[in-house]
């Protein structure tokens, strides 16, 4: 009985906080309302009913497991590194470029794939003067020595 009273008290002071700060309040609807209007919420909750096993021991088991603490910690880690690289002006005009052309990339690599040509050393050395191979050749040359330079400084103990 004393514990059901703890947790209605801890219940009425979580929602005279949210309801105290109406930014708070309208952030969270404003989100709730995206879900709806993505139909990601339909698919949410589909995705819980579905696979959220009926026995809430089962699930807690799992969620409690120091597996999936530690892989969660460690997806936070790389997520908060890939947020800071991508927040740099370089990083994101890559990505951009790379992202929106990558149709003609994955057709390219497609055909070359499906039909390809033997080459001989005079033909490279040929390919090799055409400004755009000696581009993405430099650029890939380039990304090689410095993930070979990272990559030696690696601990991995």
């Amino acid at each position: 009985m004393e514990n059901e009273k703890n947790e209605k008290d801890q219940v009425e002071i979580a929602l005279s906080e949210l309801m105290g700060d109406d930014q708070t309040l309208l952030g969270v609807l404003n989100l709730v309302k995206m879900f709806k209007d993505s139909g990601n919420l339909e698919v949410l909750e589909k995705l819980l009913t579905e696979n959220m096993p009926g026995n809430t021991k089962a699930y807690t088991s799992l969620i409690d497991k120091r597996e999936l603490h530690m892989g969660g910690i460690s997806l936070a880690n790389a997520l908060v590194a890939l947020m800071a690289s991508v927040s740099g002006k370089t990083s994101q005009s890559v990505l951009n470029v790379l992202l929106y052309n990558s149709e003609d990339i994955w057709d390219s690599m497609i055909d070359g794939a499906k039909q390809p040509e033997n080459f001989s050393l005079l033909r490279l050395m040929g390919m090799l003067k055409d400004p755009e191979v000696a581009a993405g050749l430099s650029a890939v040359m380039n990304a090689l020595k410095t993930l070979g330079s990272l990559l030696k400084k690696v601990d991995t103990e």
